[in-house]
C-alpha cells in the first residue's frame, strides 16, 4: 500500500510539472521572483511582449499601459511575465525600473532598445544590448520558461505587397514551431490579412475566433473589411484551456492564435482608423520603409492621422486581450493542478478503498495522526513614536525617538503555535526567506519545540514576510507596510510531501496562500480523509476558498464540492463577503427565505439577520461554520443530526477577559484550539464518507474550549499566549 501511494504521488508530481521538467532552464533565462514562484507552484502565468512598450506606443502611455496590463493579469488571478533582453539575460518578469527603461526608448540615446525576434536574441545577449522582444522573441522566451499563454495586441503577418518584397513576419513561422498560445486581436490591420491567414494555415497553426462569431478580427475592428472568417470559434476560457492542454498531451509543437475582437465600445472609430491605415501604408511604400522599421512607422503614423484615436483603441484591445489570456491561463492551471494530481490521488484512494476498505486515514488506526497547518509565517515590527509628539500633530518626514518591537507572527504560524501549545503534534507548511527574518522565525519555532521540516526557502530572491507598522503613543496607526509576497510561494510539491509523510487528521489553511495551493490542499485532504478548516484571514482574501472550489468543480476532479471544506472560521465582515461572492459566481443558487431567517433571529436576539442570511446561504458549501463575533462571542452553524440538509444555528456568548493587552492573535488562537480539539477527537471526527461527524453538542463544547485560548491571547502581549496548555481543553 505504501509503495502504491509513493508511486501515485510521484506520478502526480511528474504530471504537475511535466511541461517544465522536460527541459532545464537555460542559464541565460532570469525569472523574476513572482514568476519563479508562480511557475514553481504551477500557478497561471501570462507572458507579455516588450516591443509594444519600446516601439508600439509613445511615452508615457507605453509604460502606463504596461503597468495597467500587468495589473489586469494580476486581478484575474495570474502572474504577468513581461519579457525583455537586459544585460545579457532573457528577463522573464520585469521590475518597474526595467519597464521604464524600455519605455524611454530614444533613437538618439547611446543605448537604444533593439527590436528582437528569434533571429536577434543570441546577438543581443552576446553584445549585452537592451532588447525588446517581438511576438516571435517573446514566444521563444516563454517556451524556454515553461509559460503556455502569451497576450499581445496583434501578431505580425504578411505585409502588403509581400509578393514583391517577401516581407513576412517571423511571428508566423514561430507560431508553427513553438507551442505557445498567443491571445491577440488578430493580425495588425496594416498587414495583408487574407495572405496572413493562408500562411498560418500552411504552418499548421490553428486560428481560433474567441466568441460567438467565426469572424477574424482586424485589430482596430471586430471584423475585417474583407469579411474574413476562420474555421473554429470557442466561447469560454475553459474551452481554450482544454485545447492548449490537449495540444501538450499529444505532443504537437505548434502554437495557437486566439483572436479576440476589440470590444465594441472601443471600436467606434474603426472606419476612420482603417482609412488612416491605408494612407500610412501608401506613405511607407513611397518612402521605401520596409522590414523591421515598417511596423513602428505605420503604427506611429496612424496615431498621428487619427489624432490619437488609434492609440486609445490599441490600449483598450491590449488590456482586453490580457484579461482573456489570464482567464485562459487560470483555467489551464486548474486543469493541470486539479485534474491530473487530484485524479491520480482520487484513483489511488478509491482503488484501495474498494479492494481492502482501507484509506490513508485508516491504514493504522492505532497511530495518532498529526495536524497540518498551511499558511503564512511573518515578522511583525511595531514602532511606537515617543511621547514628545502630540497625538493630534501631523507626522513629518523625519525620524522620531520611540520604541520598536519585533515578534514572530503570521496567521498560519500563530495557528500552528497555538495548537502545538495545546498538545497537538503540529506541522507548519510555509515559506520564509533565506535571511535574518527567516532565521528568526525558524529559531523561534524550534525554541518552542515546534517542528520546522516543512518551512521552505523558495529561493534567494524571496524575502521573509514582514508587517511593519508605526503607531502614535496612544496606539493609533500612522502607517504600515506589508511585504507578504512570499506567502503566495507555498509550493504544491511541499504540501504533497507533507500529506504523504504525515497523513494528517486535520489541516488548517489560511487565506494567505494562493488559490491553486488551496485547491491542492482541498483535493489532497479528500484523498487522505483529512478534515479541512479554512481561516479566511481578511476580507480581500476570504473569497480565495470560493475560487479554489470553482477550480475543482470546473476541472471535474471532484463532482460534488459541498462539504469539501469542513469548517470555516470567518468574522462578520468575511462571511458577508463570502456569501456575496458565492452567489455572484453561482456556487450557491439562492439566499434563504426571509421567514427562515426571521425565525432563527427570533431565537437568537444577539444575532443580526444579515449574518444569519449569509450563514444559511453558505451552508450548502460549508456545513459547519464558527463565525467570530468579537465581544459578542461565536455563532455556530452545523447540520442537524440525522438530517444533514437542515442547519442548526447557535450563539455561544463571549467570555470576558480580565484585561485586554492585545487583540493580535486572538482569532488565530481560537482556530488553533479548534484544530487541537479535532486532533484529540480524530477517531470520531469524520465519517467514512468524509463528512464531519461531530454533533452540535460536541462542536459547541469545542468552540467553548477554543474561546478560552482566545481569552488568554487577549490577556497576553504575545499573539499566542505561553499559558496555553493541554489542560485548557480538559477543563469545563
Amino acid at each position: 500500500k505504501h509503495a502504491l501511494a509513493r508511486l501515485a504521488h510521484t506520478r502526480a508530481a511528474k504530471q504537475f510539472n511535466g511541461y517544465r521538467q522536460t527541459r532545464s532552464l537555460s542559464s541565460y533565462v532570469k525569472l523574476s521572483a513572482k514568476v519563479s514562484a508562480a511557475l514553481a507552484n504551477n500557478e497561471p502565468v501570462v507572458a507579455l511582449e516588450s516591443t509594444i512598450i519600446s516601439h508600439g506606443m509613445p511615452y508615457p502611455q507605453n509604460v502606463e499601459t504596461a503597468q495597467a496590463v500587468e495589473a489586469i493579469v494580476a486581478k484575474e488571478g495570474a502572474t504577468a511575465a513581461t519579457v525583455a533582453l537586459i544585460d545579457g539575460k532573457i528577463h522573464v518578469g520585469l521590475e518597474q525600473d526595467e519597464l521604464i527603461r524600455l519605455a524611454r526608448n530614444d533613437n538618439d540615446s547611446t543605448t537604444p532598445v533593439v527590436k528582437a525576434s528569434r533571429r536577434d536574441i543570441a546577438l543581443v545577449l552576446s553584445q549585452r544590448m537592451l532588447g525588446a522582444t517581438t511576438v516571435s522573441g517573446t514566444m521563444v522566451a516563454a517556451h524556454m520558461a515553461g509559460i503556455r499563454l502569451f497576450a499581445t495586441g496583434g501578431i505580425g503577418g504578411v505585409h502588403r505587397g509581400a509578393e514583391c518584397t517577401m516581407d513576412v513576419s517571423a511571428d508566423l513561422t514561430e507560431l508553427g514551431r513553438t507551442p505557445v498560445t498567443v491571445v491577440c486581436a488578430g493580425a495588425k490591420s496594416i498587414l495583408d490579412l487574407p495572405k496572413t491567414l493562408e500562411y498560418l494555415e500552411t504552418q499548421g497553426v490553428p486560428v481560433i475566433a474567441y466568441g460567438e462569431s467565426n469572424d477574424f478580427p482586424a485589430f482596430f475592428s471586430p471584423r475585417s473589411k474583407d469579411g474574413l472568417t476562420v474555421p473554429w470559434s470557442l466561447q469560454t476560457p475553459e474551452q481554450v484551456a482544454a485545447l492548449v492542454h490537449t495540444n501538450e498531451q499529444i505532443g504537437l509543437q505548434s502554437g495557437h492564435v486566439v483572436a479576440v475582437p476589440i470590444p465594441s465600445k472601443d471600436a467606434t472609430n474603426s472606419a476612420e482608423i482603417e482609412r488612416a491605415v491605408d494612407t500610412a501604408v501608401r506613405e511607407a511604400h513611397d518612402r521605401g520603409i520596409t522590414g523591421k522599421a515598417a511596423t513602428p512607422f505605420l503604427l506611429r503614423r496612424v496615431v498621428e492621422l487619427t489624432g490619437g484615436a488609434s492609440l486609445k483603441a490599441n490600449i483598450a484591445l491590449v488590456k482586453n486581450n490580457a484579461r482573456v489570456a489570464a482567464q485562459i491561463a487560470r483555467a489551464h492551471a486548474a486543469i493541470m493542478v486539479c485534474t491530473e494530481s487530484a485524479a491520480s490521488n482520487r484513483r489511488l484512494f478509491h482503488s484501495t478503498h474498494r479492494i481492502a476498505s482501507i484509506s490513508a486515514a485508516s491504514t493504522d488506526s492505532s497511530k495518532t495522526r498529526p495536524l497540518l497547518v498551511v499558511g503564512g509565517a511573518a515578522i511583525d515590527l511595531t514602532s511606537r513614536i515617543g511621547g514628545h509628539l502630540d497625538n493630534n500633530a501631523p507626522v513629518s518626514a523625519t525620524s522620531y525617538p520611540g520604541t520598536v518591537e519585533m515578534t514572530v507572527g503570521g496567521v498560519g504560524q500563530n495557528i500552528a503555535r497555538a495548537a502545538h501549545f495545546l498538545g497537538a503534534e503540529t506541522y507548519l507548511v510555509s515559506a520564509v526567506g533565506d535571511d535574518v527574518y527567516g532565521s528568526t522565525i525558524r529559531a523561534s519555532m524550534e525554541a518552542a519545540g515546534m517542528p520546522t521540516s516543512f518551512l521552505q526557502y523558495p529561493g534567494s530572491h524571496a524575502r521573509t514576510a514582514v508587517y511593519s507598522a508605526m503607531h502614535r503613543q496612544d496606539g493609533d496607526l500612522v502607517a504600515a507596510v506589508a511585504d507578504m509576497e512570499i506567502n503566495g510561494m507555498v509550493s504544491a510539491q511541499q504540501m504533497e510531501e507533507a500529506f504523504q509523510r504525515l497523513n494528517p487528521c486535520a489541516v488548517g489553511v489560511d487565506g494567505n496562500i494562493s488559490v491553486l495551493a488551496l485547491s491542492n490542499a482541498i483535493t489532497l485532504s479528500r484523498t487522505h480523509r483529512t478534515c479541512v478548516v479554512f481561516e479566511p484571514t481578511s476580507v480581500p482574501k476570504c473569497s480565495k476558498v470560493l475560487s479554489a472550489l470553482s477550480f475543482i468543480r470546473r476541472s471535474g476532479a471532484i463532482a460534488d464540492i459541498s462539504g469539501l471544506v469542513h469548517i470555516v472560521t470567518p468574522n462578520v465582515l468575511e462571511i458577508s463577503e463570502m456569501a456575496r461572492v458565492a452567489v455572484d459566481v453561482g456556487l450557491v443558487e439562492s439566499v434563504p427565505p426571509d421567514s427562515t431567517v426571521a425565525e432563527i433571529a427570533g431565537h437568537h436576539y444577539t444575532l443580526d439577520e444579515e449574518l444569519i442570511r449569509d450563514a444559511l446561504a453558505l451552508f450548502p458549501l460549508f456545513p459547519t461554520q464558527a463565525i467570530k463575533l468579537g465581544c459578542k462571542g461565536v455563532a455556530v452553524v452545523s447540520p442537524m443530526p440525522g438530517r444533514r440538509e437542515r442547519p442548526v444555528v447557535r450563539h455561544i456568548p463571549a467570555m470576558k477577559p480580565s484585561l485586554v493587552i492585545s487583540s493580535n492573535g486572538a482569532g488565530d488562537s481560537l482556530v488553533g484550539a479548534l484544530l487541537a480539539s479535532l486532533y484529540r477527537e480524530q477517531t470520531t471526527a469524520l465519517t467514512l464518507d468524509g463528512d464531519l461527524a461531530l454533533g452540535p453538542e460536541d462542536l459547541d463544547r469545542i468552540v467553548r474550549s477554543a474561546q478560552k485560548a482566545s481569552i488568554l491571547s487577549l490577556e497576553s502581549p504575545d499573539a499566542v499566549s505561553h499559558k496555553l496548555s493541554p489542560e485548557l481543553l480538559d477543563s469545563d
